[in-house]
């Protein structure tokens, strides 16, 4: 009996230590649609749901922490800060929850849904609201500091920077409000609504709009810095890395502009609409598209456009992986010494420098990165 208990606890141990990327760690139901995005702190993940709940649940294991009841669908993705979670409800409030055990510390009601995601700066909770107001409430009394009123709803997430906070409203305007007394800097008018959420960087905010343009705007005046026409509204809200900006677009696109100046660096083609907004990590972009997918792409240059690999001074030829996508062998040039990783950051190999030949009928089908050196990298995919 003892010895099967060992070979139980092994073997689940096993199977801990081992698993492969792309495997179910986890799943938890809710009783609704979820729409939010989630927000991880401390080991827990925070999410809302159409069941009108809010979650709080424990990463290891997908086990519940806590829950607390609304009043109507939750949209908004949760913003944690100082031991709370702030997250706004259809239901015209927005909640401050402990964190710790799910009791409400307090709610503020508006005039108006809120699906935006709140954002929290020196004390004061941020956030935007159907009926036309932008709100800025202490986040420790609960209690309103004030209210900006723009022409139409806001559903675009506010951003705070440098005591100025940016948001877009359904008026067509990106605003520039003073983040301690909430009178009115700038605003920049656009030619359709600006849902897209800004995004600030080096002295110019970036924001989207559904006259088809992606608008960088200088902070210090509001005026124009440069504008990049697609070819479809933008409500993907912009991502900055090493001085490209990323975003999608209803065109189907996901694009990857110069902050510079405002030109193409590359573009790729997903299946459908692109409303997600990208997140940029390890040299690649994640961005979801209405065609169901989850794209993962090298942030240094999509090949069907010209990109800055001369910099590395490696040629394609001598480093290379084909054929990619692929399925049961790969073929990989090598100037040097490289390493081969899963998305999560496993280790699958090492290889020296020289032409490989691997046979990959055994790997499971996902997107692995080939890394020589600190910066040269291939995404590949396995099909």
């Amino acid at each position: 009996m003892k010895n099967l208990l060992i070979i139980i606890i092994l073997l689940t141990l096993s199977s801990l230590l081992f698993s492969a990327p792309g495997d179910l760690i986890w799943r938890y139901q809710t009783g609704g649609y979820v729409n939010s995005s989630p927000c991880v702190s401390d080991g827990v993940i925070y999410v809302g749901s159409w069941d009108y709940y809010i979650y709080a649940i424990n990463c290891s294991d997908g086990t519940l922490k806590w829950r607390y009841r609304t009043f109507n669908y939750i949209d908004s993705s949760p913003y944690v800060s100082d031991g709370f979670v702030y997250i706004g409800c259809l239901d015209g409030y927005i909640y401050a929850i402990n964190y710790s055990d799910g009791t409400r510390k307090w709610r503020f009601g508006t005039n108006g849904s809120i699906s935006t995601t709140p954002c929290v700066s020196n004390g004061v909770v941020y956030v935007g609201s159907g009926d036309h107001c932008l709100f800025a409430i202490n986040n420790s009394s609960g209690t309103l500091q004030w209210r900006y009123e723009t022409g139409a709803g806001i559903y675009s997430s506010p951003c705070v920077s440098d005591g100025v906070v940016y948001v877009g409203s359904v008026d067509n305007y990106l605003y520039a409000i003073n983040s301690s007394v909430g009178t009115l800097k700038w605003r920049y008018q656009t030619g359709g609504y600006v849902i897209s959420s800004p995004c600030v960087s080096d002295g110019v905010v970036y924001v989207g709009s559904r006259d088809h343009y992606l608008y960088a705007i200088n902070i210090s005046d509001g005026t124009l810095f440069w504008r990049y026409k697609t070819e479809n509204w933008i409500y993907s809200s912009p991502c900055i890395s090493d001085r490209v900006v990323y975003f999608g677009s209803y065109a189907y696109y996901l694009y990857a502009i110069n902050c510079s100046d405002g030109t193409l660096k590359w573009r790729y083609q997903t299946g459908s609409d692109v409303d997600s907004s990208p997140c940029v990590s390890d040299g690649v972009v994640f961005i979801g598209s209405h065609d169901c997918y989850l794209y993962a792409i090298e942030t240094y240059g999509y090949k069907g456009f010209k990109d800055n690999k001369k910099r590395f001074n490696l040629p394609e030829k001598q480093f290379s992986v084909s054929p990619n996508p692929f399925t049961d062998r790969l073929t990989i040039s090598l100037p040097s010494s490289a390493s081969i990783y899963s998305l999560t950051g496993q280790l699958i190999m090492n290889l020296p420098k020289g032409k490989h030949s691997l046979d990959t009928s055994k790997w499971r089908e996902g997107v692995y990165i080939v890394k020589s050196g600190m910066e040269c990298k291939r995404v590949v995919k396995i099909r």
